[in-house]
Formats: structure tokens, C-alpha cells, sequence
């Protein structure tokens, strides 16, 4: 301990006394700039050539030495007893100065080389905390304080929290930023995204999504939209006509939508013909469809393609004929109004037939048992009278 105190008051006393001469010097970018800077100023000397070569030998030892103390931070560390007891107060200035420098060089090195250990470290634990955070954000499991490992430096750590922090931060950004762009697609505008969303791959990527879906759902919307009017188009039997302002997509469903309407109304037709049917035993072209052969040909058809009334009809019949009450068309053609009018017309008719037959009978065995009866009055009544007669002649045989 006296020995550093007696190093700092000697290199104190030779500082105060070379103060303008430690500073051009102490802060030199190089040893050769030091080096070509005291030379200059002994070129004047006559002794210069002796002087330069003493003064490269102390200034060479005192780098080192400074150079020592400098890497592992600790002043005149390697200073020995009588360090400058044979030096001039010159001598001296030269030994502190390439030690000055030499110290300073390394403590900054020193600095520079434990600044990078810690940001590599920082760096390192940043990445790890950013993709942990983007994974537990994934999966809905968002710490509240980001995790520590103990078994990693504290700068690591750091970095990892920082890390964290940044992907739950980011990820909520992403969030809104989907959301954003889903409106701006909607509103069927060109892409134009905010710089904050910009900034990151994370949120750009969100907000093209976004604008995408938002385009694409504005893009089915309109789809449906126009599919509908050309359905209608279509089933009106109009010429057609798309819109010249629908993009390729738009127009293509407006088009699909009239060959969909325009065959819905041939198979209506055809279904109303088929219905017709039910109603009349032979063709006959209806009105309507007189200016228009498309339709009447699909009328028609469905009409000749009715093979099932003219059965129905008999069953309808003969069900109504038989005992009972219940009617029981084909579920298949309950929905038809025509056949269950049919059906029931011709159930009806089946019924009044059972009624008029059934009576009809009833009247035969009414005038039959009437007769039978009859014939058995007059019988008795005729045995009666035959008995009377016999006996009367008995009587008169029996008086001669």
C-alpha cells in the first residue's frame, strides 16, 4: 500500500509537471502517432538521436506495463520498488506517458471486448425470449413476467425478458393490424399501409392478410350480389346483359347466375306442365306460353312426361270404392296440388259409386225378400182354404 501511495505521489508530481505533454499524448489514436510526435520535438535537439532512442526504450516499457495494468483494470499494479529512482524528471515524463497509453489502450479494449461478451450475450437471450413469446402467444399461454434461467448470465436474461416483452408487444400490434387491413380491403381501396405496420415483418404480414380477407369477402359479397340479378335476368328469359363495370370474377358469377335462372324457369315450366297433367286427361297449350316456343316445348314435355296420372286416378278410384274412409296418395305427390286435387276427386268419385252400387243392392234384396215374403202369405192363407173345403166334406158324409 505505501509503495502505490508512493507511484501516485511521483507520477502525480511528474503529470502536474508535464500536464500539456500527458494530453497530446494519453489520447493518442496510435503508438506510432505518440512516437512521431516526441520525435519531432527532440529533432531540434542535438542530442535527438540519443534522446530517441532512450525515450523509445522507457516509452516501449512503460506501454507494457500500462498495458498489463490495463487489462485487468487495476492502476500501477506492476510497479516496482525504485521505478524511477534512476530516471530523469524527463525520463520519468516518457515512462508514465507509454504507460498512460498503453493503459488506456487496453482498459478500452478491455471495455470494448466485455461490451461485446454482454451484447452477444443480450443479443442471444433477446432471440430466445422473442420466439418464446411468439410461441406462448400462439398458444394462449402469455406469462405475466417473462421467465428467468438461472443457469444463464444476468445479461442473457435481461435480453430474454426484453425479448419477451417485444413478441407479446408485437403480436398484439399484429392484432390490430389484421384487423385494420381487413377494413381497408372492404372498402375496396389499393393497399396503402400505415408505417407502424410496416416497420415489422410480423404486422405486415397481418395487415396483408387482413386486406386480402377483407378483399376477398368484398369480392364474394358483390359475387352473390350480382349472381342473384342475373338469376333474376335469367328467369325473366331477357337478353343478357353484365354490367361492363364488374371485375372478371363479378362478372363470371352474373353470368353463372342467368344460366342458373334461365334453367330453373324451363324446369318450373316443365314441373308446371307435369302438374297439368293431373288436371287434364289430354294436352292442351296454354296461353301464355304461345309467343314463346322455348317454353312451351319445356311445358310440353313435362306434360308427355307425366306416365303416373292416369294410374293414380284408377287407384284414387278404386280406393273410394272400397269400405273405409281414409285417402292415401303418394307421399311423393303430396306436394303437388294438382294431384291431390285429382286424387281427390277421383276417391270421391269411387265413393258415390260404392254408395250408388251398394244401394242398388240393398233395393234388389229389399224387393227380393218382399217377394219371398208375399209368397209365403199367400201360401198359407191357400193351405188354409184347401183344409176348410176338406173338412166341410167330411162333415157331409158323415150326415147321409
Amino acid at each position: 500500500m505505501k509503495k502505490k501511495i508512493f507511484f501516485l505521489v511521483v507520477l502525480g508530481y511528474l503529470l502536474l509537471g508535464s500536464k500539456y505533454f500527458l494530453e497530446s499524448y494519453v489520447y493518442a489514436t496510435t503508438d506510432e502517432e505518440s512516437v512521431a510526435a516526441n520525435e519531432d520535438s527532440l529533432s531540434s535537439n542535438p542530442s535527438a538521436e540519443d534522446k530517441k532512442m532512450i525515450f523509445d526504450r522507457l516509452y516501449e516499457e512503460g506501454y507494457q506495463l500500462g498495458e498489463e495494468d490495463g487489462g485487468s483494470e487495476k492502476p500501477y499494479e506492476n510497479f516496482k520498488d525504485g521505478q524511477f529512482l534512476n530516471y530523469t524528471a524527463e525520463e520519468s515524463q516518457w515512462f508514465v506517458m507509454g504507460y498512460t497509453v498503453g493503459y488506456e489502450k487496453a482498459k478500452r479494449n478491455k471495455e470494448d471486448e466485455t461490451k461485446a461478451i454482454e451484447e452477444q450475450e443480450s443479443n442471444a437471450g433477446e432471440q430466445e425470449g422473442y420466439q418464446r413469446g411468439l410461441e406462448d402467444y400462439k398458444h394462449a399461454t402469455v406469462a405475466y413476467n417473462p421467465p428467468q434461467t438461472p443457469a444463464k448470465s444476468k445479461d442473457w436474461n435481461k435480453g430474454f425478458s426484453l425479448g419477451y416483452t417485444k413478441a407479446i408487444e408485437i403480436m398484439d400490434l399484429s392484432v390490430k393490424a389484421k384487423k385494420d387491413g381487413h377494413i381497408q380491403g372492404l372498402e375496396g381501396e389499393a393497399l396503402n399501409m400505415p408505417d407502424i405496420y410496416s416497420a415489422d415483418e410480423i404486422t405486415r404480414k397481418a395487415y396483408e392478410e387482413g386486406f386480402q380477407s377483407g378483399q376477398q369477402e368484398q369480392v364474394e359479397k358483390l359475387k352473390k350480389e350480382y349472381k342473384q340479378e342475373g338469376y333474376k335476368q335469367g328467369y325473366a328469359l331477357k337478353d343478357l346483359s353484365v354490367p361492363s363495370d364488374l371485375s372478371s370474377e363479378v362478372a363470371t358469377a352474373f353470368e353463372n347466375g342467368y344460366s342458373e335462372g334461365e334453367k330453373q324457369r324451363h324446369k318450373d315450366v316443365r314441373q308446371e306442365g307435369f302438374n297439368a297433367a293431373f288436371t287434364y286427361t289430354t294436352y292442351h297449350s296454354p296461353s301464355a306460353y304461345q309467343t314463346n316456343t322455348r317454353l312451351l316445348e319445356s311445358y310440353k314435355e313435362g306434360f308427355q312426361s307425366n306416365k303416373v296420372a292416369n294410374q293414380l286416378r284408377k287407384d284414387a278410384y278404386e280406393e273410394g270404392w272400397k269400405l273405409g274412409d281414409t285417402m292415401t296418395l303418394p307421399a311423393k305427390y303430396k306436394h303437388i296440388k294438382p294431384a291431390v286435387a285429382m286424387y281427390k276427386q277421383y276417391y270421391e268419385l269411387g265413393q258415390k259409386k260404392q254408395r250408388q252400387t251398394v244401394f242398388e243392392v240393398f233395393g234388389g234384396l229389399l224387393v227380393l225378400i218382399s217377394g219371398i215374403g208375399a209368397y209365403t202369405v199367400f201360401g198359407r192363407k191357400r193351405n188354409k182354404k184347401e183344409s176348410f173345403n176338406l173338412e166341410e166334406s167330411a162333415e157331409g158324409v158323415g150326415v147321409k
